[in-house]
């Protein structure tokens, strides 16, 4: 990471100027890789964070929008057990718009976003991804519809919502 140098989104090498193609690295005294983002001319299109442990155990893979210098397009997150356990997707400009998080390999849990906020169906699951337990729409942050509950002991819960304000 000292070899390189950030100018107007692009990454340039120290030593004569020119876009920087390839691997730099953030490791700590011992060598232990802590980072590592992937350039090709001048572009970020991955990083990668590791966790703090003896063998190279990768925690957070990020993934840019090769056309456009430093903007997010998914974000994959990893438990110890090297799965997946959560991913973040972006629109092409950079705005989150999709949160997903695993259990053993199937989704437990989706929500649309629009930015920060909670935009559009978020869907919670159980047994393995087959039941659906929780189904609620937002806009712009705020319930807005039926919001749906299944309770595990089989118990239905149904209330509505007008724009963040139950309603019944």
């Amino acid at each position: 990471m000292k070899e390189v140098y950030i100018e107007n989104n692009l990454v340039y090498k120290v030593i004569d100027d020119e876009l920087f193609t390839g691997i730099a690295q953030v490791k700590r005294k011992n060598e232990h890789l802590v980072y590592e983002e992937e350039f090709e001319n001048g572009i970020i299109l991955y990083s990668y964070l590791y966790f703090n442990s003896k063998e190279k155990r990768l925690s957070t893979k990020t993934i840019y929008n090769p056309n456009k210098p430093n903007v997010l397009s998914k974000k994959i997150m990893y438990n110890l057990q090297k799965e997946i356990f959560e991913i973040h997707t972006y629109n092409d400009d950079g705005i989150k718009i999709l949160r997903e998080q695993f259990t053993n390999g199937k989704v437990s849990y989706s929500c649309q976003y629009l930015g920060k906020k909670k935009h559009g169906i978020e869907l919670g699951y159980r047994d393995g991804g087959e039941k659906m337990t929780f189904r609620c729409e937002y806009i712009n942050g705020k319930k807005n519809g039926t919001e749906y509950c299944l309770k595990e002991d089989g118990t239905e819960t149904k209330k509505q919502y007008k724009l963040g304000k139950r309603i019944k």
